[in-house]
Parts: C-alpha cells; sequence; structure tokens
C-alpha cells in the first residue's frame, strides 16, 4: 500500500484533490444549462465517487509489498472485518440517499428550507443516537435542550413552507381573478 509520509507529499495530495473538486461546480454549471437536472448530476457525482474510491484502492492500494503492520487493500479486505466494512457500506449508501433527497427538496421547497429542516433532522437523529452508542456518558439534562431547539426548527421550517405556499397559492389566484399588481387589492 502506498502511504504518503512526507508533507510535501501530501500537501501535493491536497492540491490535486482540491482541484479536481475546483472542477466540480464548473462541471455541473454546464450540465445544468444544457438541460440537466442537478439530482441527475448529483447521481452522477455519486457514481463517480465510487468509481474513483475502487481505482484507488485497487491501485495506490496495492503499490508494495504487504507488511504486516501495512496490509494491501485486497489482504484487509479479506480479514474477518466483515461487519465493520458491511456497516461503512450502510453508512455510505444512507448518506448518498439523504444528499439525494436534498438534491430533490432544494428542487421543491427552495434552498432557506430545505436546509434548516435537513440539517436539524440530522442533529436530532445523529446527536440521540451517538448518546445511545456512547453508553450514556453525556448529560442528557445539557444534551438535549439542544436537540429541543434543533426540533423546534424543523416544525418551524415545516410550517414557514406551509404559509409560503399558502401565500403562492393566494398570489396566483389573485393574478387568476384579473389583480396583477400583486397587492390583492381590487
Amino acid at each position: 500500500m502506498y502511504v504518503v509520509e512526507s508533507k510535501g507529499g501530501a500537501i501535493t495530495c491536497m492540491l490535486l484533490s482540491l482541484s479536481f473538486l475546483g472542477t466540480w461546480p464548473a462541471i455541473v454549471a454546464l450540465l445544468e444549462r444544457r438541460g440537466r437536472l442537478p439530482q441527475h448530476t448529483y447521481l452522477d457525482y455519486t457514481i463517480t465517487n465510487l468509481l474513483a474510491a475502487v481505482i484507488i484502492a485497487f491501485t495506490f492500494g496495492e503499490i508494495g509489498k504487504s507488511k504486516p503492520e501495512e496490509p494491501n487493500f485486497l489482504i484487509q479486505l479479506s480479514q474477518d472485518n466483515w461487519p465493520s466494512v458491511l456497516f461503512a457500506m450502510t453508512g455510505g449508501v444512507v448518506l448518498s440517499l439523504g444528499n439525494l433527497a436534498t438534491q430533490y427538496a432544494w428542487a421543491f421547497v427552495g434552498l432557506s428550507v430545505a436546509v434548516v429542516v435537513d440539517c436539524s433532522i440530522a442533529v436530532v437523529i445523529g446527536t440521540t443516537m451517538n448518546y445511545f452508542l456512547d453508553g450514556k456518558i453525556n448529560k442528557a439534562e445539557i444534551l438535549f435542550p439542544g436537540v429541543g431547539c434543533f426540533l423546534t426548527a424543523v416544525f418551524l421550517g415545516s410550517a414557514i413552507h406551509a404559509s409560503n405556499t399558502a401565500d403562492n397559492k393566494a398570489k396566483l389566484l389573485n393574478l387568476e381573478n384579473g389583480n396583477n399588481d400583486g397587492t390583492g387589492l381590487e
């Protein structure tokens, strides 16, 4: 396995990854201008990440001789750690599905509502799961009032979306009735 051991090599890898990462928004913008939906672009991004991970694992993960302290990728994969591998794979699938759902939420309700609801739900679920997985080592009386604030943000974000939807319906009804100034007065 190839392990970067110098600061210069690490900085080079970081700059290379940043240049690839910096080209992604430009490619996405170009594809969207040509009529591609952002949700489909995200699927392309996810598939590309998967393929890049597999290629890197089978190239950089197999460089050099395998040592007990630095085993190659295939040797690590053949070790008896399948519960960990399956747990990591499940986490990646759930993360990708969540990100894809966020893309669709942005399309339907807008960025300001989707981000508040999405991020707040992630904090509520993540904090609650970690509290119980860590054996309740944190103080619940300090932790869960903050979680309650995030849960309140979810409900308020949903209420804002409902209010915006009602406002938009009223505006459309006024336009149908011949009132074009948007004030609702006749």
